[in-house]
């Protein structure tokens, strides 16, 4: 377990609450510029506005109540001593491999080959690579930064990821996605983000990851628009094999996020003791 860090401010529910009241406000004004037309996703800027707010507003809500807590940031991972850019292109490099294996048990399942995609655009892909970044880095500020943290230090890493993940599922519910996909798909791949970020303590590392799903479906053409670099082709789609689909990615990022959680020593073992960084890292 990490040390405790001197003068640490104990997690307070009110303190707690207020960063929720917070980072409610923040998703509320993206939500608000993303439907606002002129700077929404069929604006000239691509929706690239309202995800510039979020990651802002999110990196400013969580830098003071770090700093109102009294907790470092390399707390998050990152600080320049952590490395985070290398972090991050392991992550985004672990995340188009598990992207890999969805494509492969599309291909398995239902048959599914590829060809190179007539109407792709670099611009394009540049663009919804932007997109993902900035969204996904809201994102994990909300669910895997300072909450997470506080969290965890009351209850442990597994509910923690547990509770981050249902909200986090439920938020993409509301935005219209089928349940069967939100339950298979965004649920679990949010299990992996907090058991990454439980692990290693590395948002950076988290963000990569999560950034690298995004980016390989697009590319990949599980999201088909001029960003796909290339396009899924199913002659037929055998009965019932998209459930399969579903299931079978489910327990792969189940089995991922485990398997994660439970090798090596976690960063946020217990809820028994106060998480800070090393002793090393405060104060410097």
């Amino acid at each position: 377990m990490v040390e405790v860090a001197p003068g640490a401010t104990p997690p307070r529910t009110s303190q707690l609450l207020r960063f929720v009241a917070g980072a409610v406000v923040c998703v509320l004004l993206y939500l608000f510029l993303l439907n606002f037309q002129p700077v929404n996703r069929a604006s000239p800027t691509q929706g690239l506005v309202p995800v510039l707010v979020l990651a802002l507003s999110t990196g400013w809500l969580t830098a003071r109540f770090l700093r109102t807590d009294r907790l470092a940031p390399s707390l998050l991972g990152v600080t320049w001593r952590e490395r985070p850019m290398r972090r991050f292109a392991l992550g985004f490099v672990a995340g188009c491999a598990l992207v890999g294996c969805w494509a492969a048990l599309l291909a398995l399942i239902n048959g599914m080959h590829w060809r190179p995609n007539p109407e792709f655009a670099v611009a394009s892909l540049a663009v919804a690579a932007t997109f993902n970044l900035l969204n996904n880095i809201g994102e994990e500020l909300v669910y895997r930064g300072y909450l997470f943290v506080r969290l965890a230090e009351r209850w442990g890493a597994a509910p923690t990821i547990l509770l981050t993940s249902a909200i986090f599922a439920l938020l993409h519910l509301q935005s219209g996605l089928p349940w069967q996909s939100v339950l298979a798909s965004v649920f679990t791949s949010a299990l992996i983000f907090g058991a990454i970020f439980a692990r290693w303590g590395s948002l950076p590392l988290a963000l990569g990851f999560h950034v690298a799903t995004n980016v390989a479906q697009d590319s990949l053409g599980l999201r088909l628009s001029d960003a796909s670099i290339f396009t899924p082709q199913l002659v037929a789609q055998p009965v019932g094999s998209g459930t399969r689909v579903l299931i079978a990615i489910a327990i792969v990022n189940v089995l991922v996020a485990v398997g994660v959680l439970t090798v090596g020593r976690r960063r946020f073992a217990s809820g028994t003791e106060p998480l800070t960084p090393p002793r090393s890292a405060i104060g410097r």
